[in-house]
């Protein structure tokens, strides 16, 4: 008799113990679930601000001064110089000419080939890429000297299309939702059998 009852008791502690274990499971995961929840839809409204921001807009360079360079957000894409040349498949180097960044704005290393940036027309004239800038900053600015020879020389963003980098944020957002909906998926079948367990 006695071992039957220390069974029972044994019994009814390790169910205690398993329900209060699941009880402390289940406050966990809705806790992660509503934290994914909100960094997930922080993040895809982020996103689809960013994949709408305008492109900051063209910058023609003086030929002989100092211009200023309006700054871009991480997710826009950067700067090319674009000049009046020749040749597009042989352009001149920043140097030669003659325009190179002052402050807030970078000089990366040069692709091979800068003709996959294309050409532009602006203003009737056309323009080729001759040198790739990184992003700019508050205080960004350029100082060209005797670069009349390749006038008019603009500043363009290096693409036209929306930024890659705000299309892969709500990309991360979507995820993340859907992260949100798997946390706790035995809350939500729980929620839609009830009504049934309570018709039967």
């Amino acid at each position: 008799m006695r071992n039957s009852l220390a069974r029972l008791r044994s019994a009814q502690g390790a169910r205690s113990r398993r329900l209060q274990n699941s009880a402390v499971t289940r406050r966990r995961r809705q806790v992660a679930g509503l934290i994914l929840l909100v960094v997930g839809l922080g993040t895809l409204v982020f996103g689809l601000s960013a994949g709408r921001a305008d492109a900051p807009p063209p910058v023609q360079l003086a030929a002989d001064s100092v211009t200023e360079v309006p700054s871009t957000r991480f997710f826009q894409s950067p700067w090319v110089l674009y000049a009046q040349v020749d040749d597009p498949r042989r352009t001149p180097t920043t140097e030669e000419v003659g325009c190179v960044p002052v402050s807030g704005l970078d000089l990366p290393a040069q692709p091979e080939d800068l003709t996959t940036f294309g050409t532009r027309v602006v203003d009737g004239v056309p323009v080729a890429a001759i040198a790739l800038y990184g992003h700019s900053g508050d205080d960004a600015a350029i100082r060209c000297t005797g670069a009349g020879d390749y006038e008019p020389l603009w500043l363009l963003p290096s693409s036209d299309a929306p930024p890659f980098t705000a299309t892969s944020i709500v990309i991360l957002g979507v995820l993340l939702l859907v992260g949100a909906a798997l946390v706790q998926p035995s809350s939500l079948s729980r929620r839609g059998s009830a009504p049934a367990s309570r018709r039967a």
